[in-house]
């Protein structure tokens, strides 16, 4: 493996989940764009699909009764510069 592709490797495991699939999407867009297209793309789909689905499912089961969701058509205070 080469040194781009060690240093990918650990950053995305350190990533949440949305995150890395999000940057594996961008590789692979890289990667076609120059014309690289591996036979085990099917299985990188599959893998990112996978991804996806995982963080919709944490999504769905985080705790959000602590939400507190903010007033309509009020716009957020900010502190003045």
């Amino acid at each position: 493996m080469s040194v781009i592709a060690e240093r990918l490797d650990q950053k995305l495991k350190s990533l949440p989940p949305a995150k890395a699939a999000s940057v594996e999407r961008l590789v692979w867009d890289v990667l076609q764009v120059v014309g690289f297209e591996p036979a085990s793309r099917a299985v990188a789909v599959q893998e990112h699909e996978k991804h996806v689905a995982e963080c919709l499912k944490m999504t769905a089961e985080m705790d959000w009764s602590d939400f507190e969701r903010p007033e309509q058509g009020v716009s957020e205070k900010r502190e003045e510069w």
